[in-house]
């Protein structure tokens, strides 16, 4: 047997987070009557109180045309250089319905002020709750100090043999040829192929084997699972990829990994998410690792904390 040893190199700038909501109440009575601009509570990042921030909402009445709001990030004092990252998201009943990707900005004397958003009146009122109010999630990240520079090392058993993948594109998510549902947790079903399915499971082989409810129907009830995970379970399953690269989701995928029993899969899983380790997903990370015993990726996670 021979062992590789791979090494993946770090840089990263140490920072002082922020989680913070802002809840406005009866936002379409401010909004349509009041007619002022409306200020968040100050909060500060990592404790700090030169370290100040507020949201602002400002409405901006135009000639002819219709209002529109604009959103922005403040700082309250006014000095010292400061470089940040930040990402909002609208919440709506308890879901995100409009989200930006992470953006960065260094504020200064000049500029303490970074406008997030300009969304016109009516597609702000459409992030209004059936309760009324408007939810503003903001996770707001300031660089405190030099760059710091670590390594994460791994062993690589390089006389590996790869399991052979198949080139069954043409009939993944179609129905063509399909003898199989897969119903997943949000009702939504899935067309499949028993001999794909139990190829690379062996808890559907057993299904399709046995004489099991689930062969009589033609059908499982994942409920466990939600559609998209199911979706990229079966995009490895019949392409040997998987697509995406979203923390949450790839977490998921892991869980159906092991609800199923497809090692392979979930060793894919852990090598993505050691990829995927940042600030916002490390704690996550780490307590999936420990909770399905993935030594590697728990310990990749801790050194990355620490």
């Amino acid at each position: 047997m021979s062992i590789a040893n791979k090494i993946t190199g770090y840089t990263q700038t140490p920072t002082e987070d922020c989680d913070f909501t802002w809840v406005i109440m009866d936002f379409p009575f401010y909004w349509q009557t009041i007619k002022v601009n409306l200020i968040s509570p100050v909060f500060n990042v990592g404790g700090d109180d030169q370290m100040l921030f507020v949201l602002k909402l400002n409405k901006i009445s135009t000639n002819g045309g219709a209002d529109k709001g604009i959103l922005n990030l403040q700082r309250v004092q006014k000095y010292e250089q400061l470089s940040c990252k930040y990402k909002i998201t609208f919440i709506k009943d308890d879901k995100p319905v409009h989200a930006q990707s992470m953006k960065y900005h260094t504020f200064s004397m000049t500029s303490y002020v970074v406008p997030i958003f300009t969304l016109q009146s009516n597609e702000l009122l459409e992030f209004v709750s059936s309760t009324g109010t408007v939810i503003i999630h903001l996770v707001l990240s300031v660089f405190t100090g030099d760059e710091k520079k670590f390594l994460k090392e791994e062993s690589v058993d390089t006389n590996k043999v790869l399991v052979p993948k198949y080139n069954f594109d043409w009939i993944f998510l179609n129905e063509s040829l399909s003898d199989f549902k897969l119903k997943t947790a949000n009702g939504k079903e899935i067309p499949a192929h028993r001999v794909v399915l139990g190829n690379f499971s062996p808890v559907f082989k057993a299904m399709f084997s046995l004489d099991m409810l689930e062969k009589k129907s033609q059908s499982v009830d994942m409920i466990d699972i939600s559609y998209d995970a199911a979706v990229e379970m079966l995009r490895y399953f019949y392409i040997g990829t998987i697509e995406s690269r979203e923390v949450s989701l790839i977490i998921d995928l892991l869980v159906a990994a092991d609800k199923y029993q497809v090692d392979e899969l979930k060793n894919e899983c852990e090598r993505i998410l050691s990829s995927l380790l940042s600030p916002e997903s490390a704690v996550d990370i780490l307590q999936v690792a420990d909770k399905y015993n993935m030594k590697s990726l728990e310990k990749n996670a801790a050194d990355f904390l620490k």
